[in-house]
C-alpha cells in the first residue's frame, strides 16, 4: 500500500499544533494542582509547645458551653426595710437611759431605752422589736421626747437589699425572677440571686426605674451603702460548640481560631453566633474535642503577621 505524504509545510503545522496541546494540558494541571493546594493549605505558625507554654499561650478544647446574654447595672445595697423597725415613745417623758449604740447587735425583746413618763412618772422600757442590730440612736439621756420621736432604728441585717437602676431603653428587658450577679467593688464579696422586684413607676430626674435582688447576708459580708456592680441574665442559650472570647483573632479579613497540631498552630476561619463574656458560639469552621489556642492566641499572630513582613 503507497503511503500518503504530506508536504513539508504541513508537517510543521501539525508538530506546533501539538506542542501547543501538550504546554497547555502542562498548564492546565499545574493551575490545578495550585488550586488544589491553595485550597487544602492554611496559615501555620511552628511553635512549639515548649514555646508556646513560654510565650504564655493557654489551650482548651472547644465544645458545648452556656452562652449567656448579661446587661450591666450598677447600684447600692440598702437594709431590707420589710425587717426594719423604727422605735418611738409609747408615752411622752424624759429618757433615763440608752444602753445601745450604732452597730451594736441586739435581740428580741431586750431593753434597749427607758423613759420616764410625763403623766405617771414612771419609767417603761423600750425593746428591740427582733434579733438585729442598730442602724441609728437619735437620742440621749436627759432628753424630753414626745411620741412621735424618732427614738432608734434596728433592722435584721440577715439578707439586705441590693437596688439597680434600670434605664428606659433596658426596661422591656427586666423583669422579676431573672438571675443577677451582683459584686462588690474594687474586688469585695460576689454573689448570685434573683429579681424580686422592679418598680411600676420611675426617678424623673434620673429617668430611671429600681430593680431589686434580696441578698443573702448571713455572713455579713455586704454593708447598708455599698456601691455594686451586677450582671443580669437577660437570655441563655447552649451552644454545641464553643470557644473563650480571647481565642478569636482577625487574619486576612476573616475571624480565626488557632488549632494546635504537632506542628505548630494552624488559623482555621470560623463563623460565630451568640457571644458572652465567657464564650462565643462558633457556628460553623470548628468541631468540638478540637484543641486551640484559648489565652494569648495574640502571640501567634504577631508570629505569622511577622512572616509575610518578612517574606515582603
Amino acid at each position: 500500500m503507497k503511503l500518503r505524504s504530506f508536504p513539508p509545510v504541513h508537517i510543521t503545522l501539525l508538530a506546533m499544533i501539538a506542542f501547543l496541546a501538550s504546554a497547555c494540558s502542562e498548564k492546565s494541571a499545574e493551575r490545578k494542582t495550585e488550586t488544589s493546594s491553595a485550597q487544602n493549605s492554611a496559615p501555620l505558625a511552628t511553635i512549639t509547645p515548649e514555646a508556646a507554654k513560654a510565650a504564655g499561650i493557654e489551650t482548651a478544647i472547644s465544645g458545648p458551653s452556656p452562652i449567656r446574654e448579661t446587661l450591666t447595672v450598677y447600684g447600692s445595697i440598702r437594709p431590707n426595710a420589710e425587717r426594719e423597725q423604727i422605735l418611738r415613745p409609747r408615752y411622752p417623758g424624759i429618757v433615763k437611759s440608752v444602753g445601745k449604740h450604732p452597730g451594736d447587735t441586739v435581740k428580741q425583746g431586750e431593753t434597749l431605752l427607758t423613759i420616764e413618763s410625763n403623766e405617771s412618772l414612771r419609767s417603761y422600757a423600750i425593746v428591740s422589736p427582733l434579733d438585729g442590730q442598730v442602724l441609728d440612736r437619735r437620742v440621749n439621756p436627759g432628753e424630753a421626747v414626745s411620741d412621735d420621736t424618732v427614738l432608734l432604728r434596728v433592722a435584721d441585717l440577715s439578707n439586705v437589699w441590693a437596688d439597680f437602676a434600670i434605664f428606659a431603653r433596658d426596661l422591656d428587658r427586666v423583669r422579676a425572677d431573672l438571675v443577677v450577679t451582683i459584686t462588690a467593688r474594687e474586688g469585695g464579696p460576689q454573689t448570685e440571686a434573683r429579681i424580686a422586684y422592679v418598680a411600676p413607676a420611675g426617678d424623673k430626674d434620673s429617668q430611671s426605674v429600681i430593680a431589686r435582688a434580696v441578698v443573702d447576708n448571713s455572713d455579713r459580708r455586704w454593708v447598708s451603702g455599698q456601691f455594686v456592680t451586677a450582671e443580669i441574665v437577660l437570655s441563655e442559650t447552649q451552644a454545641a460548640v464553643s470557644v473563650a472570647p480571647e481565642a478569636l483573632q482577625t487574619l486576612e479579613g476573616e475571624t480565626v481560631v488557632f488549632l494546635q497540631s504537632d506542628q505548630g498552630f494552624e488559623a482555621r476561619p470560623v463563623s460565630i453566633g451568640k457571644r458572652s463574656a465567657e464564650a462565643v458560639e462558633i457556628t460553623k469552621g470548628l468541631k468540638g474535642g478540637e484543641r486551640y489556642a484559648s489565652a494569648n492566641s495574640y502571640v501567634i499572630k504577631a508570629d505569622l503577621t511577622k512572616g509575610e513582613a518578612e517574606e515582603n
